[in-house]
């Protein structure tokens, strides 16, 4: 299918939570690894049933990773119990549904009912996509994003489809609560077919696209102003150290969830009489690459 290019009309917000930026000196030139990628990790989701060696339908954040905890398949205040029914592989795609039915998990009690995935892998340095089509309506917060074994978030989609020309990034420490976000504007309709959503990380750069358009770069190392870098060599010298940049070693899990709102989520709020559900986040596959060492 032929991709749809995004063009960026209006940055909407951008914030940084910053506790002071540390300096530090590269003695030496910093270069990127130009190398072609390989590709490491892929589900392309043709199969009757969810590869359950690769993923579970749950946050794992329980003492043993299983669903045992109430957060598990609530996420907190969200407004659904996510819910292995919601999860339906077929034709090619894997479909995580949003429905209009009550259900309790320990003793948290929804009015609605949805579907995450989870990997149980987690991935270094590299190129994370997906393609996928979202929902369009108020109540529908859809999501692909990473969630650190040390300290780092990462959200390369976050969308509120009342607002489906409307997509939200951002980075995050949270064992210190550093955070660097981003809001754009764009002509295409998110909820409009299929697109691309990606994020490469490596050294230096941290850059998200939409349909091979390159919309947001975080940089590691900023200039004197604690500016963004643009360049991918980095010359020898004296900058400033992006706060919420992940810490050496980390890894990441892949999370693809389709949330419901309620009145105090972000993004959006809960489902209203225009919102149609059931309704449902479509995806086609997951793939991760990493540089080769050319």
């Amino acid at each position: 299918m032929k991709q749809l290019t995004i063009i960026l009309l209006l940055t909407v917000s951008q914030a940084v939570t910053a506790f002071g930026q540390r300096d530090t000196t590269l003695p030496a030139m910093n270069l990127c690894n130009k190398g072609g990628w390989r590709l490491i990790f892929s589900d392309e989701l043709n199969d009757r049933s969810l590869d359950r060696t690769k993923w579970v339908t749950w946050y794992p954040y329980s003492n043993d990773g299983s669903d045992n905890c109430d957060f598990c398949r609530t996420h907190g205040n969200e407004g659904q119990v996510y819910m292995d029914a919601n999860v339906e592989p077929g034709g090619g795609t894997l479909k995580l549904y949003a429905r209009r039915e009550q259900a309790t998990w320990f003793d948290a009690s929804r009015e609605y009912t949805s579907g995450m995935i989870h990997s149980k892998e987690a991935f270094g340095h590299g190129r994370y996509e997906i393609r996928c089509k979202l929902p369009n309506g108020m109540g529908f917060w859809p999501a692909f994003w990473m969630f650190g074994e040390k300290a780092t978030e990462i959200d390369v989609l976050e969308a509120g489809m009342q607002r489906p020309r409307h997509l939200h990034m951002g980075i995050k420490t949270w064992k210190n609560g550093n955070s660097f976000d981003k809001g754009l504007r764009t002509r295409t309709d998110l909820s409009d077919g299929f697109h691309i959503f990606s994020m490469d990380w490596d050294e230096n750069f941290i850059r998200i696209g939409v349909d091979s358009l390159e919309v947001w770069r975080i940089s590691r190392y900023l200039n004197k102003r604690g500016k963004t870098l643009k360049d991918c060599e980095i010359a020898a010298g004296k900058y400033k150290i992006q706060q919420a940049w992940p810490p050496d070693g980390e890894k990441l899990k892949i999370i693809v969830n389709l949330a419901v709102g309620t009145n105090t989520t972000p993004f959006t709020k809960a489902p209203d009489e225009k919102t149609v559900i059931p309704n449902q986040m479509e995806i086609d596959w997951i793939r991760v690459y990493q540089k080769r060492e050319d």
